[in-house]
């Protein structure tokens, strides 16, 4: 995956923000710090899906 500059990273979440908005929804600070981890390529895809199951899994339990 080719990494995206800082500017393009906000822009980026930023778009999805409005997005989700626009559906009545929100991100929250979990989904932004992982997504600007995920293109700054620090975590790769497997480890954001891994994070993003355990915290249902524990929201669920």
């Amino acid at each position: 995956m080719r990494l995206m500059s800082d500017e393009n990273i906000e822009k980026s979440i930023s778009n999805v923000k409005l997005t989700l908005a626009v559906e009545g929804l929100h991100m929250d600070k979990r989904a932004i710090i992982n997504g600007q981890k995920y293109l700054r390529g620090q975590i790769t895809s497997e480890q954001v899906i891994n994070q993003i199951t355990s915290y249902i899994l524990l929201k669920k339990g």
